[in-house]
């Protein structure tokens, strides 16, 4: 099992900067992956668009807030195919 690690020191000004959770509303970022049903890498590119919330839990281990995973299942379940194309088109624009 890979070992856990904090959000580097840079991501505390970013504007999506990683807050901190308690453990019950923490999710580690390989645990997001499996219920949004997708890879770890989707996860982090989905806290890099803003789709999720990055947090830290009590140990200061790097996770995503249980709430914006929950709101995350609900827009994919109820985006159209043009909104979900448009989401993924700005955050390509919002990284090149």
């Amino acid at each position: 099992m890979p070992t856990e690690r904090s959000y580097p020191r840079v991501t505390k000004n970013w504007r999506n900067a990683p807050v901190d959770s308690p453990d019950g509303e923490w999710v580690s970022q390989p645990e997001a992956a499996k219920l949004l049903g997708v890879s770890t890498g989707r996860v982090v590119w989905r806290l890099m668009s803003e789709n999720l919330v990055p947090a830290h839990d009590n140990k200061g281990r790097a996770g995503v807030t249980r709430e914006s995973i929950e709101r995350d299942l609900e827009w994919l379940a109820h985006a159209s195919l043009r909104a979900k194309a448009w989401r993924c088109l700005k955050g390509l624009v919002r990284w090149l």
